[in-house]
């Protein structure tokens, strides 16, 4: 049972620990902010800059963190029980069970993380009225800012 109970425990508890990580080391960026741009990616008011932009870069950051989790999580584990040659060769093969387990897991990571950092652009918009009051009258609808890896 404790076997069991453990397989759904590492997969929140990695979500957690990646998110909460990227978190707290991005966080500072939130205090100091981040610059907005104009379409021509042209700082809009230089020396000055966006903690809401920020905070919505780290907060982004965070959740592809925790996506990229979930194909390396539930990929291979799909892989081994339902391809029924590979349970087969695996059975009358046990020394190829961590061999072939690595590489499902680095072809799951490979796929994986271009699909987590994809999902929430480099280059991020944010309306010109949920920014910061001092960047209202900039004559701008809308900001670009670049929310980070």
């Amino acid at each position: 049972e404790a076997t069991e109970l453990l397989r759904f425990i590492s997969f929140p508890s990695a979500v957690i620990a990646s998110s909460l990580n990227c978190y707290i080391i991005r966080n500072p960026e939130i205090g100091t902010g981040v610059p907005l741009l104009n379409k021509d990616t042209e700082n809009v008011f230089p020396g000055e800059t966006s903690s809401v932009a920020a905070a919505r870069g780290v907060y982004s950051t965070t959740a592809s963190r925790a996506i990229l989790q979930m194909p390396t999580y539930f990929i291979p584990p799909l892989i081994l029980e339902t391809v029924v040659p590979l349970k087969h060769f695996l059975n009358d093969n046990p020394l190829m069970v961590v061999p072939i387990t690595t590489i499902l897991l680095l072809i799951s990571f490979g796929i994986g993380l271009p699909c987590a950092v994809g999902m929430f652009p480099q280059v991020s918009s944010i309306k010109a009225d949920e920014v910061e009051e001092k960047f209202r009258g900039l004559g701008y609808t809308e900001f670009y800012y670049n929310k980070g890896l």
